[in-house]
């Protein structure tokens, strides 16, 4: 279950230096440490804190230099950014909780593949307060049960710093006791159903008000849709997310016509098919995971309720769940998410590239989860070295209020401890690529959280 991640020493090229410089200009902003921000070289922010070093320098100020020349020399090589010192000591252990086998498993493999590029970054930056990164791998199997006994090898066993975690809100509703009572840091930073609250935690995906409130308005006044049937598995996160669904179709003139669960694991989709087809639907929001997604959208196809028949508003249709259902299955559904592959900034153009260079053209793709584990990996870099240690208490008063860009965008924890995030709306070519048709920008989070 702690599957270790070897370190990496590869170069990360460009995208590592400019981490060196994003991670030590927010360790500064945050102002933990008495030096002057504008005195400090970035390698400082990234390492230890430096408040007993003393000055930097006894010399005067204004002594000259002998020779002109090799002060302009001098001043021009001060400009450049200072290589960080490599990181030393004892390592800073970053859990990450995925889904890597069960029906979410094929969400698995990018996150499996970003854990490299969490190490080789962060390390790249100067690690953590000079200490280095190393990540450690637990898979819960899209079983809750399993999640738990993850979640205790994790902070037991390989006794981590903080846990991030991509899987379902039933294993982060079995996991989060351990974590709480460890007093291990827990980032929940996959889409879920909203309304989580804990001295230990914070989340970082998309949650309801920012998926569906700004998008089904748009989604109706696109289609002329206003008749929705709601299919979702039968756990927390379906069904929370349909409750604001309802609420959000309503105000803008829709009507709910159906609503049905299925157990996780489903594969046998002609009962409900018989259902949808029969209510009159002109619109379904499917919150179906993996493998049944797959399940019922083939299946769809055969019953005449495929998406040339009724639009699909997904919220969980990432690109490896598409790619296995095919083109022919998928063209012209609008997905929403935080982040695709498509999202257009140099950074995460960048970012793509060197994913592919590094896992190949036919690996599978980097999309919201393995976005969203990378961007709280940074997270978290960037507020311990703001505290100057990794205990929970003092990275967590350093992360309210944080802001970054990333390859996703502009993002801000907020008060409620969620993230404001882009979110994009894709709709799924002939082809089976990804056209991303609709932004909105920081949208906020609707959440309160007081722990």
């Amino acid at each position: 279950m702690g599957q270790r991640r070897s370190r990496l020493t590869r170069s990360s090229g460009r995208t590592a230096v400019m981490l060196i410089a994003l991670i030590s200009m927010i360790a500064a902003a945050c102002g933990t440490s008495d030096d002057d921000p504008a005195e400090a070289e970035p390698a400082s922010a990234t390492a230890a804190p430096a408040a007993d070093d003393g000055p930097a320098s006894t010399e005067p100020a204004t002594e000259p230099e002998p020779d002109s020349a090799p002060a302009t020399t001098e001043a021009a090589d001060a400009a450049e950014p200072d290589e960080p010192a490599a990181p030393s000591g004892e390592p800073v252990r970053i859990g990450i909780l995925f889904s890597n086998s069960g029906p979410a498993g094929i969400f698995g493999q990018p996150t499996a593949n970003i854990a490299e590029f969490i190490e080789e970054d962060i390390n790249a930056a100067g690690g953590i307060n000079g200490r280095p990164v190393e990540t450690y791998l637990a898979d819960d199997a899209t079983d809750p049960a399993i999640g738990r006994q993850a979640m205790e090898q994790l902070i037991e066993s390989d006794g981590v710093d903080v846990v991030l975690g991509t899987h379902s809100s039933a294993t982060r509703e079995a996991a989060k006791p351990l974590a709480e009572d460890a007093g291990v840091l827990y980032i929940y930073a996959a889409l879920y159903e909203g309304g989580e609250c804990s001295a230990v935690m914070f989340n970082t995906g998309e949650v309801p008000s920012q998926q569906l409130a700004p998008v089904i308005p748009w989604m109706m006044d696109e289609t002329g849709g206003s008749k929705w049937f709601l299919l979702g598995n039968d756990y927390v996160w379906p069904r929370r997310s349909f409750e604001l669904a309802r609420q959000y179709i309503e105000a803008a003139g829709g009507e709910v016509v159906g609503e049905e669960y299925v157990p996780l694991g489903t594969q046998d989709f002609s009962s409900v098919a018989q259902q949808i087809a029969g209510s009159g639907a002109e619109l379904i929001f499917p919150a179906l995971v993996g493998g049944d997604a797959i399940a019922f959208e083939t299946q769809a196809v055969d019953f005449g309720i495929g998406q040339d028949a009724i639009g699909r508003l997904a919220n969980i249709y990432e690109e490896n769940v598409l790619g296995v259902m095919g083109p022919s299955v998928t063209a012209g559904m609008r997905v929403t998410l935080g982040y695709f592959k498509e999202v257009d900034n140099a950074a995460n153009s960048e970012f793509v590239s060197r994913y592919y260079e590094r896992f190949g053209a036919d690996a599978p793709p980097h999309m919201t989860f393995s976005s969203h584990i990378y961007d709280a990996a940074l997270l978290y870099a960037a507020a311990a070295n703001a505290a100057g240690t990794t205990e929970t208490a003092a990275v967590a008063a350093a992360l309210e209020g944080l802001t970054l860009s990333t390859p996703t965008g502009d993002i801000a924890i907020t008060g409620s401890r969620h993230l404001s995030q882009p979110i994009y709306v894709a709709e799924i070519q002939s082809d089976g690529s990804q056209l991303i048709v609709q932004s909105f920008p920081s949208v906020e989070p609707d959440e309160t959280c007081t722990p």
